[in-house]
């Protein structure tokens, strides 16, 4: 099967997510507010899901690697309406004015959350297509964990690296920085993966399109004045409404992306070692 080391890969991603999310989540979960529930346990579904179909594939147990298949297309509308509720969350508190970081960045967090949706969407819905072609099936599932890998990972890299250390107000830029930095580090990894790998990773050019845009528009726009209404029209929508239509997109990309991979042929398959 493709990716044969796929499940070490997912290994680190689980750990940097530990690591990184431990001072601000799986510390605190007794405080931490309930849209960080909502997207941390759907989030983290999904890392374990995809972790264990890299090791149902890799040990060819394949029953059991077609029945989580089929599981995530009912964890899949979750998983957006735990972005969707993280959107929420920063747009509340945006208006509110009661969150500096977010009063600071809110416009960028926003267009970098919604760029991660969008990424969510074509990977997931290129995964089902192409279901029946194992190496564009499995690229397009272990790219999806390289989207919000700068979220665990500029915490790392806020926690341990010193110039991007934050001791007070004076160092929410190194927020920022940080998020960049770990952005850089993905889309390097999916440039690597290609270069390894051929035109068969070509998931992983995908999902470096996504993570370049999601750097430059962080970058550059999250004060654009566009952004910022839109930002401030979703802190007055009600909770439920701004959820249920993260949830009523992810299940239409679910449905969407079963249908168009209901036909095809299926290719034969050599291993190729995940850089």
């Amino acid at each position: 099967m493709p990716y044969a080391r796929a499940p070490l890969y997912m290994l680190l991603v689980i750990g940097v997510t530990l690591l990184g999310f431990w001072p601000s989540y799986f510390g605190v979960l007794g405080t931490a507010p309930w849209p960080f529930h909502a997207h941390g346990v759907a989030a983290g579904l999904w890392i374990l899901m995809v972790t264990a179909q890299g090791v149902t594939a890799r040990w060819r147990w394949f029953g059991l690697h077609h029945a989580i298949g089929r599981a995530s297309l009912l964890l899949f509308p979750f998983l957006i309406a735990g972005l969707f509720a993280i959107i929420d969350f920063t747009s509340k508190s945006y208006v509110a004015g009661n969150d500096p970081v977010r009063a600071l960045y809110g416009g960028a967090f926003l267009i970098g959350l919604m760029i991660a949706v969008g990424a969510y969407l074509v990977l997931f819905h290129g995964a089902l297509r192409h279901r029946r072609k194992v190496w564009l099936h499995a690229g397009y599932m272990l790219a999806t964990p390289l989207i919000l890998w700068e979220s665990p990972f500029s915490r790392v890299l806020n926690g341990v690296v010193p110039a991007l250390g934050i001791a007070g107000p004076q160092d929410f830029p190194h927020i920022l920085s940080a998020i960049l930095w770990a952005d850089l580090s993905a889309l390097l990894f999916c440039l690597a993966v290609r270069w390894r790998v051929g035109p068969r990773a070509q998931p992983f050019v995908v999902a470096a399109g996504f993570i370049l845009a999601q750097m430059g528009a962080m970058a550059f726009l999250g004060n654009a004045p566009p952004v910022l209404a839109l930002l401030t029209l979703l802190g007055r929508m009600p909770s439920a409404a701004v959820i249920a239509v993260g949830f009523a997109i992810g299940a239409a990309t679910s449905w969407l992306g079963w249908q168009a991979g209901k036909t095809g042929a299926r290719p034969g398959a050599r291993v190729a070692k995940l850089a």
